[in-house]
């Protein structure tokens, strides 16, 4: 008799443990990442323009386009190190989306659109130009509800009519400061 309840619940036992066996397991953690801050939310603060470099004519007339201090509001969407943001610059409205990575400390992101790529200026010698944005880049660091670091632009130069011709290209180079709204 004792070998025979034995048996069953040896048996039992067993079945219990194929039962168990047999389930779906995560196979990574639900939870948020330790080790990768959430940037996830709106960020805003000053930018001031750096440097400027190139743009032939129209590097002597950044100032008449491109504000030396600016606010900027940036808007991130973050799923583990993948990284989005939209920066909204307040003096010209001018809105670019980036994807990227964050890290600990860290991000770095590329532009991937903008809502307008072109602006024409006039030079002081009286000739227009048009400014094409070829692409655009941010660097920076993060601590608690702080981002800082830079924004750098670059545009091919190009005359204006019909048949436009490329005669240089503008770099420019804004540091911002943004705290979590």
């Amino acid at each position: 008799m004792k070998l025979s309840s034995a048996i069953r619940a040896l048996v039992l036992i067993g079945a219990i443990a194929t039962v168990g066996c047999n389930q779906d397991r995560p196979v990574s953690p639900s939870a948020p990442s330790l080790f990768i801050p959430n940037l996830a939310g709106v960020w805003s603060g000053p930018m001031t323009l750096q440097s400027t470099s190139g743009g032939e004519c129209a590097g002597q007339v950044v100032g008449t386009f491109l504000p030396t201090n600016d606010r900027g509001t940036i808007s991130i969407t973050q799923t583990d190190a993948d990284t989005s943001a939209t920066l909204t610059m307040e003096s010209s409205g001018l809105a670019c989306r980036y994807t990227g990575t964050s890290s600990l400390t860290s991000l770095a992101m590329n532009a991937v659109s903008c809502d307008r790529t072109g602006l024409v200026v006039s030079c002081l010698n009286g000739q227009n130009r048009e400014l094409s944005l070829v692409g655009s880049s941010i660097v920076g660091t993060w601590v608690g509800d702080q981002v800082t670091g830079q924004i750098s632009s670059t545009y091919n130069v190009l005359t204006t009519g019909a048949q436009p011709v490329g005669v240089g290209s503008l770099i420019t180079t804004h540091n911002f400061s943004a705290t979590r709204r």
